[in-house]
């Protein structure tokens, strides 16, 4: 039947009985009973929404407030108050923290675990300056390099004392160089910080602190005069038995119980040495990782250190120009780092260096003559030694050689004369072999070739070393399993106080011995404390 005229084809009559709208031509009112149940789904709907609202209101606020909480009890009354490791019983055990090295499972002792939280907590609560000016904040310590400090070993090998004393006495550990230029311009911090804040007031620190030139350094050691050294009153340098034996003790006991306590700053150059503290963590705490030659000491390393920008650049770059691999990178085929140290007095015993121009550690050596065929004759039995070894365990792989040392001549010779051999070596064109402690007055870059050749042996598979420690460095804070695969090719007198684990003696017939180095020292004496009572 057609609409009448006074309404529309789609016009609707609209009804309300409760307020629901409906239509008269599409659909049926709703009785009185639907009705009722749809407003009680309406009011439970919104109960339910209103009441997940409260609850999720509550878990957030339960959330903030227990942060809040964990946040003050971390920092106000962190139970990091022992001012000895904690003795364990049996073997010792290990906490599992994920510190630092990509890749692999990361395991410090429990102490170490312990300072490093504790430490990032410092920094986090006294940022900055606040560090060394708010009463409230802990103590530091600074190992400083003001005046002769050594190479790379000297000032980073020792790493395992320097951590080991910022957690006996309750300080920030804190690390810098003026020679040859502030440490950030090589290394700066990757997790924990390390680094001594540069204050807007000149007054709090010495501005000679932070010079960028030698010319300035001279003045150094007078910057930092006004310091206490937590070893003042003995010799922390080229140390006698004695040292190790009483005097560690004595200034622990005056830093944490003694006068020494109120200082807000303590200074420390200490040389340590692997046995030692193998000793004493033994001894005193029961503790069986020696940090020195574990897994323990890559981890700490690469928790505290990376690569300034500068030098990450240029250590790209030679990774790119070595055909190696990149850091960290696992799955690279395996290759030799082989270095020669021949510029300090024990590298060349029996035979004459000159230098250009004065000593040759501080000049740089003399290419010619005796000593010219001496490190050649060297340089070659390290490699042979190298080549014996590569036979042995990856012969499956091409020969891949990564030669270093502290002549740039003997360098390039190495990688004319064997680059078909598998030898490579870094672009020397121009390039002086720098010792960061006795060739002063370069400008920062200069020296990057020292950390360029030690990370780049950090990431080989085995290293061949000789004279000196500098080798044993990047055994240290190597990551893929150099430490299980050291050859030795020229004797040292003083490796038996550092290295203290098995390597492979080549001698000149190129055999490969199986040695540990063992060394008598004293006992350690009973300790009884002067200022408790």
């Amino acid at each position: 039947q057609p609409p009448t005229t006074d309404q529309h084809p789609m016009t609707m009559t609209v009804g309300s009985s409760h307020g629901r709208p409906y239509s008269s031509r599409n659909m049926t009112a709703p009785t009185d009973r639907q009705l009722r149940i749809a407003q009680q789904r309406k009011r439970f709907s919104q109960f339910t929404r209103i009441a997940t609202a409260w609850v999720l209101a509550c878990h957030f606020y339960y959330l903030i407030t227990q942060t809040r909480y964990m946040s003050a009890s971390l920092y106000n009354e962190y139970s990091y108050d022992a001012p000895y490791l904690t003795p364990r019983d049996g073997e010792g055990s290990s906490g599992t923290r994920t510190y630092a090295i990509p890749g692999q499972n990361s395991r410090l002792p429990k102490w170490l675990s312990d300072y490093f939280d504790w430490h990032v907590a410092m920094r986090k609560k006294y940022p900055g300056e606040q560090i060394l000016t708010d009463p409230e904040s802990p103590g530091v310590l600074i190992k400083i390099c003001a005046f002769k400090c050594g190479g790379l070993h000297d000032r980073l090998g020792g790493l395992g004392w320097d951590l080991y004393f910022a957690n006996q006495t309750r300080r920030v550990l804190m690390i810098h160089w003026c020679i040859p230029a502030p440490i950030e311009h090589f290394l700066v911090p990757n997790i924990v910080d390390w680094t001594v804040p540069r204050p807007r007031n000149s007054s709090l620190l010495d501005e000679r602190l932070f010079s960028n030139t030698t010319e300035a350094h001279i003045h150094c050691d007078r910057a930092v005069g006004d310091w206490k050294g937590l070893f003042d009153g003995w010799r922390e340098y080229m140390q006698g038995e004695d040292f190790w034996e009483e005097h560690i003790d004595l200034a622990l006991d005056r830093a944490i119980h003694g006068n020494y306590s109120d200082h807000k700053i303590l200074r420390m150059k200490v040389l340590g040495v692997d046995q030692r503290l193998e000793q004493r963590l033994r001894v005193r705490h029961n503790e069986t990782d020696s940090i020195s030659w574990t897994d323990s000491f890559p981890i700490a390393f690469w928790t505290l250190f990376k690569p300034a920008k500068g030098l990450q650049r240029e250590l790209d770059e030679n990774f790119r120009h070595l055909q190696i691999s990149s850091q960290f990178d696992y799955s690279a085929p395996p290759f030799y780092a082989i270095h020669t140290r021949l510029r300090h007095p024990r590298g060349h015993v029996g035979v004459e260096v000159k230098g250009k121009g004065g000593a040759a550690d501080k000049t740089g050596m003399l290419w010619d003559g005796e000593a010219k065929q001496f490190a050649i004759n060297q340089a070659e039995q390290a490699l042979h030694c190298a080549q014996k070894v590569h036979l042995d365990r990856h012969s499956f792989y091409n020969p891949n050689y990564f030669y270093f040392g502290d002549s740039e001549d003997l360098v390039s010779y190495m990688g004319e004369e064997h680059g078909a051999s598998g030898v490579h070596i870094r672009n020397m064109t121009g390039v002086e072999v720098l010792h960061i402690d006795r060739q002063q007055g370069f400008p920062p870059q200069s020296y990057y070739s020292a950390f360029i050749d030690l990370f780049v042996a950090a990431q080989a598979s085995c290293i061949v070393f000789g004279a000196g420690n500098y080798a044993l460095l990047s055994a240290k804070i190597n990551t893929r399993g150099a430490r299980q695969c050291l050859i030795r090719h020229y004797p040292d007198s003083s490796h038996p106080m550092v290295l203290r684990i098995k390597f492979m003696e080549c001698n000149e017939e190129r055999d490969l011995i199986p040695t540990t180095l063992e060394r008598e020292i004293s006992d350690l004496k009973p300790f009884y404390s002067i200022w408790e009572f």
